[in-house]
């Protein structure tokens, strides 16, 4: 500001316009408010909108009606003149200023609630003057992108025509890891996000200060989903059949029973074809299903059976997916898995077929929105789902899940997702009539009554991490606890297996070392390879306690071709993976490997 107004005591002030009123302005008897026709030469509407017409006039008088119309603070440098002949029609008070200042040579800076008018020729002297002044710095960004800090920091050098300065951000680097995809990166860029900022020294300043607001560490937050699928089948099945035979015995048609559950009735005698006979009979007990209990009575003419049964199915399913993300990014974790199945897309010409899979297991997606006062808001999708993809390659899923934009307090548990449904079946099947009399209908039909209940609660657990180091502390903790059941797995395995004896040598071994005996330390060394010669920890151990390695030609010739390339470049003669090496000039023994020394007599492994 000190800078503006001691320019304008050097120039002058050449146009202070102030709001006229339009009643006073006519009492004068203004000619510069009206065309012959009597319409006005400036109109300003309530949203800015400018409409101008005007015939040869000066630029000071136009700006002066822009002035006093549009309400604004316009001030002129005395070196911008000319004239103006222009009909503007709904234009921007903006627009209005370009077109009467352009033809003049002339532009204009905002600067607060003035604008100041310049020739274009005043203009270029001031951006250069401003330039002159400019400082450039490297920003380095630790958690701020240089695209986004563009976006912010842009405004403070000023809008497009009075800019001060230049903001150049860092390349963008290559996003997305999907295990689908090919890309390694290329020449993308691996260096720290920064932004090369060119401008004056008080803008430097404050882009500075801006700067160390915004590019701070992003917060964490820890979601835990916990969702619990509950079903209970209660299921009672009872039926009665009846064999009912008139005129023969069940012994003369030769019936059989296996265990006296049913009746299978043989042949009926050639002797008996000429008399009476009749037969009733009832199956009720093939609706109900195999278990359960079977009661059966026969005798004479009469065969009665009874299958009971009551099944009840209790099934509970929890899953608890635990994830850690940034503030504002998306996280996933999906424990399951993936049946693949073919689609067929027909078009005119061809069918196309094509592998999709279907996704079961458990699955939790969100996206945090951390907010200051203690609270987070959630975008999430917690699911739990089985299924398979049947012989027709047509797949099936039954699934649990949500979909909803919570705010939780941080540390709170809520529900976020209850359902309690009861499905409830009485099934009945009965000799027409006989099965619906009171009492004696029992005997002719069957029943199956199914309650089935189900319940799914899906409860939702948000924790900002604040202490890094705490959650450090716990993450490793459950590391160790990993580890403990591993190694207790293991320790359940048979004693004599192959593992297991290298194992247990080698915790021998270590515990000879360390009591300071080397030759039974080497010994159970040497029996845990003998077992496991893959044991990487035995093998370090036997060449630090015969202080040599071990070696074996592998009979490759381009094993080693790079190395060998590598070490004749560099002038050394010497044999890779400490191998001896051949006879040299002089009887020593040169390096092993480049730049390190070795010691005369000692051998090397693969």
């Amino acid at each position: 500001m000190r800078h503006h107004n001691t320019l304008l005591r050097v120039l002058g002030v050449v146009i202070v316009a102030a709001a006229l009123p339009r009643a006073a302005a006519q009492e004068a008897g203004s000619p510069a408010d009206a065309l012959p026709d009597g319409t006005s030469k400036v109109r300003v509407s309530d949203r800015g909108r400018v409409q101008l017409h005007v015939a040869d006039l000066p630029l000071a008088e136009v700006l002066k009606l822009l002035s006093v119309h549009g309400k604004r603070n316009i001030i002129a440098s005395p070196e911008v003149k000319g004239s103006v002949t222009a009909n503007l029609y709904d234009v921007t008070f903006e627009e209005a200023l370009d077109a009467v200042l352009i033809p003049n040579g002339a532009g204009y800076r905002s600067s607060g609630n003035f604008i100041y008018v310049y020739t274009l020729a005043q203009l270029a002297e001031m951006a250069a003057r401003a330039a002159e002044r400019s400082q450039t710095r490297v920003f380095r960004l630790s958690y701020l992108s240089g695209r986004d800090a563009l976006t912010y920091l842009m405004p403070l050098l000023g809008d497009e025509k009075e800019r001060v300065g230049t903001i150049t951000p860092s390349p963008l680097p290559a996003t997305g890891i999907g295990s689908g995809s090919d890309d390694g990166g290329g020449d993308a860029s691996t260096a720290q996000d920064f932004i090369l900022v060119t401008a004056p020294p008080e803008k430097m300043r404050e882009i500075e200060r801006l700067l160390k607001e915004l590019d701070v560490r992003p917060k964490q937050v820890l979601i835990e989903a916990t969702i619990l699928r509950a079903e209970l089948k209660d299921e009672n099945a009872l039926g009665i059949d009846f064999t009912i035979v008139g005129g023969v015995d069940l012994e003369k048609l030769g019936a059989t029973s296996s265990g006296i559950q049913n009746v299978t009735l043989g042949e009926l005698p050639q002797d008996r074809l000429e008399r009476f006979n009749a037969s009733a009979i009832t199956s009720f007990t093939k609706d109900v299903p195999g278990g359960g209990i079977t009661v059966g009575v026969i005798k004479d003419q009469v065969a009665i059976f009874l299958r009971a049964l009551e099944q009840v199915t209790d099934t509970t399913v929890l899953a608890n997916p635990k994830v850690l993300a940034l503030n504002k990014q998306k996280g996933q974790v999906i424990v399951g898995r993936r049946d693949g199945f073919l689609t067929t897309t027909v078009t005119e010409t061809q069918a196309v077929q094509t592998v999709e899979f279907l996704e079961t297991g458990t699955q939790l997606i969100f996206r945090p929105f951390i907010g200051d006062d203690g609270f987070v808001r959630v975008e999430l999708h917690p699911e739990d789902s089985v299924g398979f993809v049947n012989a027709q390659g047509l797949p099936s899923e039954q699934t649990t899940e949500v979909t909803t934009n919570v705010i939780v307090r941080d540390g709170d548990t809520i529900l976020i997702g209850g359902l309690f449904r009861e499905v409830a079946t009485d099934a009945r099947n009965q000799v027409p009539a006989l099965g619906s009399i009171p009492g004696l209908g029992n005997f002719f039909r069957s029943k199956n009554d199914t309650t089935a209940r189900e319940e799914v609660i899906i409860l939702l657990t948000v924790h900002v991490v604040k202490d890094h180091a705490e959650y450090a502390r716990q993450s490793e903790e459950q590391w160790e606890n990993v580890e403990r059941l591993r190694v207790g797995l293991r320790q359940g395995m048979m004693w004599h297996g192959r593992e297991r004896l290298a194992e247990s040598h080698y915790q021998r071994a270590c515990a000879s070392y360390a009591s300071g005996n080397e030759r039974k330390a080497l010994w159970h060394v040497n029996l845990a390879l003998h077992n496991n010669g893959r044991l990487l920890p035995a093998i370090q151990m036997r060449e630090k306690l015969l202080r040599r390695r071990a070696w074996d030609e592998e009979g490759a010739n381009t094993r080693a071709f790079i190395y060998r390339l590598i070490a004749r470049e560099r002038g050394i003669d010497a044999a890779y993976f400490a191998r001896p090496g051949p006879p040299f000039s002089g009887g020593s023994v040169p390096p092993t490997t480049p730049g390190s020394k070795a010691q005369a007599g000692e051998s090397g492994t693969n």
